[in-house]
């Protein structure tokens, strides 16, 4: 479940049949340690929240972008489904955390 209510095949059902959804985009999980990922929306340091699982999943290769961007506890910043359940929450938590994406201009 994401901060959002939102189940996985929810999100697909927005993401997928080829139509644009402000906010979701889908795609595979090894496409977040690309340096091209949203580069134009301010890259992997956009990522606000992600799933624990992928999180614990790519953790080595994770903290090999973080490094990349510059930003090697970013990682830490980046909220997860342990963290906060909902938007409030999640909002709250990066707030905390200091998290990058705060500072970055709106995307809508």
């Amino acid at each position: 479940m994401t901060p959002a209510g939102m189940t996985f095949s929810t999100l697909a059902g927005m993401a997928g049949g080829g139509l644009q959804t402000p906010g979701i985009m889908g795609h595979g999980k090894f496409y977040i340690l690309s340096p091209k990922f949203i580069s134009a929306d301010g890259g992997f340091k956009r990522v606000v929240w992600m799933s624990s699982v992928l999180k614990d999943q790519m953790a080595e290769q994770l903290k090999q972008v973080a490094q990349r961007e510059g930003d090697p506890d970013l990682i830490d910043r980046i909220c997860d489904e342990r963290s906060a359940t909902d938007v409030e929450g999640t909002v709250a938590y990066i707030t905390g955390k200091h998290h990058p994406a705060l500072d970055m201009p709106p995307m809508m």
